[in-house]
């Protein structure tokens, strides 16, 4: 049975619209032996379910064919798509926080993190040089009692748990240690960070890690730059941040969000 399970497709790992589209196709197989045998459509169905449960898929090549065939609309339908601009959902302005807070300024080219909050930053960052303290500040930052929470490594990215369930996923393992930085230096740098509204928090985090040039783990310089990514289901160009001496990916975003808010 291990064999034949493909964990990097099931689980946490299950990409929707492959799911629904092998599905799809197996109800239609199923349809079509049906109008010949009943009975031994009703055991195709359950092995081709079977496959898609176990496996992931039922179709080898899926994912090029959804990528391929799938339009961007339909796979928003499953999240794997963010619309430019998406993200400002919640009626919050970030970069204003970051600058009437101090936090960020102008230097002239870009904006950067103030030196002050910056020596703050790294201070914190460098104080999570455990798992013990990653989870003291993670339970702080999610308001969850430390128990609850753990962390798994997947591949290069880095998955947070609450309870055994995966809550939320980052770049890696220095992108998360960035976010619990933040927060720990926003915490200490203003009052106002605790009205900060929490559908808004992650935002905030995302755009000072943005903004860093040293790696929060090993103190390398971080790269920025653009490159083509394929996913599951589709290819496209993101903007990110990259740590040059141990490689870890800071920062990541769509490249057409970039481009719409220029």
């Amino acid at each position: 049975m291990t064999r034949i399970r493909r964990p990097e497709y099931t689980g946490a790992n299950r990409c929707l619209p492959c799911t629904a589209v092998n599905l799809a196709l197996a109800a239609a197989l199923a349809g079509v032996v049906a109008l010949v045998s009943p009975p031994v459509a009703t055991v195709v169905a359950a092995v081709a379910f079977a496959s898609i449960y176990v496996r992931g898929y039922l179709v080898p090549g899926t994912p090029e064919l959804t990528r391929r065939y799938l339009p961007d609309r339909v796979l928003a339908w499953f999240g794997k798509v963010d619309a430019p601009g998406a993200s400002g959902a919640v009626d919050f302005d970030v970069v204003s926080f970051l600058d009437r807070s101090g936090v960020v300024v102008d230097d002239g080219d870009d904006v950067v993190l103030a030196s002050n909050f910056e020596h703050s930053f790294e201070t914190a960052a460098f104080a999570l040089d455990s798992e013990a303290a990653m989870t003291a500040v993670a339970s702080d930052l999610l308001a969850v009692d430390p128990d609850r929470v753990s962390f798994v490594a997947s591949g290069t990215s880095w998955r947070v748990l609450v309870d055994g369930s995966v809550l939320g996923q980052w770049e890696s393992r220095a992108a998360f240690v960035a976010d619990l930085a933040a927060h720990r230096a926003l915490s200490e740098w203003t009052g106002d960070w605790v009205s900060v509204p929490d559908a808004a928090r992650g935002r905030t985090l995302s755009a000072v890690r943005a903004c860093l040039e040293i790696c929060p783990l090993c103190a390398g310089d971080i790269r920025l730059g653009t490159e083509t990514v394929r996913s599951c289901c589709r290819e496209y160009e993101v903007v990110a941040a990259t740590c040059v001496d141990c490689d870890a990916r800071l920062f990541e975003t769509d490249a057409r969000t970039v481009a719409a808010a220029e």
